[in-house]
């Protein structure tokens, strides 16, 4: 790769680009060997363990308004969006699950199981329909919605304490400012191309727009809902243990969304943005070139260990996780360091920092007066 600052070149020779295929595709079959009914039972522990920091969270709102329940109430609902429904909806437990219909991608969060499996502001079609599909498979070029200093390139004529303003309430809101309607959106592009019925101005790029923020079936399914049972409901249920019990419930789970929010921004954002994370134009000339996408356009995050990995929602292995996103999440750690010599022996460039300076890094790419530069990825003829 060349400079931050100036278009990129990734290059695979006649030999390598055939080969980095073939040995991306034997190494994912020999990590299909090991995969078994451990891992569902670690993504058990995990949903379990976010499902306690909520009770627990919940709890401790008869102390009233408190930080700690804050912080479980926020963590609870991280673990239920980035850790378990982003890699349950991604197929990546269909097999080991033995078919329940908790952890299986075409039955999970659907129907009255919404509200056991993942309660959000996000419908389960919606979110595969934008993350699976218009990102994952497109990432880094014009019809992924989610480049970040892309969407955010409007601010760069704007002083610096609105460009900042501007990206703590994206990150503090993104979740219902910014991917609610970017998942309905996609949704309905997507129907369209399928021939299903859709409005025909829904068929365009499935990214946010402030016109689709306030979508009348977004707001009846899946926005009121949602608001409904975590700020008027739960609270309610406290009154007989007083007033302060549900003061404490109602601020605790607002402060909550807004902790929640800047986390999970804070640890996926960053994976995809930066001045040295370079975009793409057109469409990927063959599995080549899209594995080559998937590793330049992404960052891992450096990790200490299993808590790290939690607390990073396991997006600190993001390159593999673009390379196999139906992978449980007990394999990315076992297979980081391979993939890693892999890219290094093909000369692909293989990023892993920490959290902080990827965090750093976003900032400065959304704030900066300088392009995000675009990969020119040359193969074979």
């Amino acid at each position: 790769m060349s400079g931050p600052h100036s278009a990129a070149v990734q290059v695979l020779t006649p030999a390598d680009a055939p080969r980095l295929v073939a040995e991306l595709k034997a190494l994912r079959a020999e990590i299909a060997r090991d995969i078994g009914p451990e891992d569902l039972r670690h993504l058990q522990r995990l949903s379990w363990m976010g499902r306690a920091f909520s009770a627990l969270g919940y709890a401790a709102c008869v102390l009233g308004p408190n930080l700690a329940s804050v912080v479980l109430i926020a963590l609870g609902r991280f673990t239920r969006w980035v850790v378990v429904a982003h890699s349950v909806l991604h197929k990546a437990y269909d097999e080991v699950g033995g078919g329940q219909p908790g952890w299986h991608a075409r039955t999970f969060a659907r129907g009255w199981r919404r509200f056991w499996d993942w309660f959000d502001w996000l419908e389960a079609d919606d979110w595969q329909a934008q993350h699976n599909i218009s990102h994952h498979c497109y990432v880094g070029d014009d019809r992924d919605p989610d480049r970040v200093a892309v969407n955010m390139a409007g601010l760069k004529d704007k002083p610096l304490f609105l460009r900042g303003l501007a990206l703590l309430v994206t990150a503090a809101t993104w979740k219902w400012s910014y991917y609610g309607p970017a998942t309905r959106r996609a949704r309905r592009g997507r129907s369209a191309r399928t021939g299903s019925r859709a409005r025909p101005h829904e068929t365009s790029n499935p990214g946010w727009t402030p016109s689709n923020l306030f979508d009348r079936d977004m707001l009846l399914r899946a926005y009121l809902p949602y608001a409904s049972v975590h700020f008027v409901l739960i609270p309610l249920l406290l009154v007989p243990l007083g007033r302060g019990a549900v003061l404490g419930a109602l601020i605790n789970s607002l402060l909550a969304e807004v902790v929640s929010n800047l986390h999970s921004f804070a640890i996926v954002a960053p994976t995809h943005t930066g001045l040295d994370i370079p975009t793409f134009e057109g469409h990927a000339r063959g599995v080549e070139e899209y594995c080559v996408r998937q590793i330049v356009g992404s960052v891992n995050y450096d990790s200490a260990g299993p808590v790290t990995d939690f607390l990073q929602g396991y997006m600190g292995y993001q390159i593999e996780h673009h390379l196999w996103p139906d992978l449980p999440l007990r394999q990315y750690p076992r297979v980081a360091k391979r993939v890693e010599a892999l890219c290094r022996e093909h000369g692909l460039v293989y990023r892993r920092q920490s959290v902080w300076r990827r965090i750093a890094e976003m900032v400065r790419a959304v704030g900066s007066e300088t392009r995000v530069p675009v990969c020119k990825i040359a193969l074979p003829e």
